[in-house]
């Protein structure tokens, strides 16, 4: 609980989001985070610029569920006019996902403009910030991000195979039976730790 609280707090989410610890590198972060936000019957749009973007929509294509990809090539950042015409021109999505900081070349993409249109949409915004949260600040209380996912062994140099979700509060508290998974059901997590403390 104390560390769940501790990174709530590094976030600026205390009172807004939740903290659901998994066992894990982050790609099973990501896939829990996938599997347990978007709806069975929705679609996400994956903006990728790199390896780990490309990843979501594999993730994806395993979950058997629908997404877009918009991809740029890695040196070239997505722009915020282009997302909003994606999302303007296709209501069938109903989330979208950005990686924060691509690994694979280090460039960090414009998290506030894009979490900013996407908001304005009305969709739901998850964001992979393996590569910047605990190093990049990240307000939570001020950039609409209602997924964020990191792990322990990045930016915060903890021990590996520890990742964890940031995860608004409503949103988790509706995602009962959304995940295909057994061991990555973030919800089963969630309420394993809320009712237990362990």
């Amino acid at each position: 609980k104390r560390i769940r609280d501790r990174l709530t707090g590094l976030a600026h989410a205390g009172s807004t989001h939740t903290c659901i610890p998994i066992q894990g590198s982050g790609t099973f972060v990501i896939e829990a985070s996938l599997g347990t936000f978007v709806p069975r019957d929705g679609k996400l749009l994956i903006i990728a610029n790199g390896a780990y973007g490309r990843r979501a929509g594999d993730i994806m294509q395993r979950l058997n569920r629908r997404y877009e990809l918009v991809e740029t090539p890695e040196d070239v950042l997505p722009t915020p006019e282009d997302i909003a015409r994606r999302l303007q021109g296709d209501p069938a999505i109903t989330d979208a996902f950005l990686v924060h900081c691509e690994t694979t070349s280090g460039i960090l993409n414009p998290l506030e403009e894009i979490a900013a249109v996407v908001k304005s949409s009305g969709r739901r915004f998850i964001l992979d910030a393996m590569s910047s949260f605990g190093g990049i600040p990240i307000d939570l209380s001020r950039t609409p991000i209602d997924v964020l996912a990191a792990s322990s062994n990045k930016c915060l140099e903890g021990v590996p195979g520890v990742g964890f979700v940031l995860a608004r509060n409503d949103l988790m508290a509706a995602s009962k039976g959304c995940s295909p998974s057994l061991c990555l059901d973030l919800d089963d997590q969630w309420r394993g730790l809320e009712d237990t403390g362990q």
